[in-house]
């Protein structure tokens, strides 16, 4: 009996999490981003106040923030929190990280899940997938998502990681987990996602 009250509390935690509206309080900051094809929209990851990793869109001009991944509320998570701040090690984490925009609009990003142990921390296990910027359609990759071409790597240039939207008139970029947004010709960038 207790079991089916637990599994009950935690489908009620789980249900009721991911319907909720979430919004910059929810991120802590921002690891990596990439500016759509159309460059209407930005893709990214930022680490949630469980200390897991999701995927996130926002429009270019910063409004229709929305949370795609809900890995913060993977039981798996939570007891890796609990054992962080105990310093104990022996559990798993689980984070959707790099996310990347396909030829047919949507995010593909990597679902990946460590092992922490005594010895360090080891992947255990990669999952590529891919889901709509509305956060419908959630799947596995398969060969025909296609990334699109964002131009050649820069590795002089990577050391700040930045992108540029000529449609827009727009430089973003990452800075200290902010993502910024700095209009051509002004000299004080804005935070995107305030």
């Amino acid at each position: 009996m207790r079991r089916v009250g637990f599994l009950i509390f935690l489908l009620c935690v789980v249900f009721t999490g991911c319907a909720r509206n979430y919004d910059v309080s929810d991120i802590i900051k921002v690891t990596d981003f990439e500016l759509s094809p159309d460059e209407e929209k930005i893709a990214f990851a930022a680490v949630t106040p469980v200390g897991n990793t999701d995927i996130w869109v926002v429009n270019i001009d910063g409004t229709g923030l929305k949370k795609l991944t809900f890995q913060d509320h993977s039981p798996s998570n939570h007891i890796a929190r609990f054992f962080k701040k105990r310093k104990w090690r022996n559990f798993y984490e689980i984070d959707a990280c790099f996310p990347e925009w396909t030829t047919d609009g949507r995010i593909m990003f990597r679902e990946e899940i460590t092992k922490h142990h005594n010895f360090g921390v080891n992947t255990y296990g990669l999952v590529y997938r891919t889901i709509k910027p509305d956060g419908t359609d959630k799947k596995s990759k398969i060969k025909k998502d296609k990334l699109a071409d964002k131009g050649p790597f820069d590795p002089i240039n990577r050391a700040i990681l930045s992108d540029y939207s000529e449609k827009h008139k727009k430089k973003i970029f990452l800075k200290e987990g902010i993502a910024w947004v700095l209009d051509y010709g002004k000299d004080k960038p804005e935070k995107l996602i305030q």
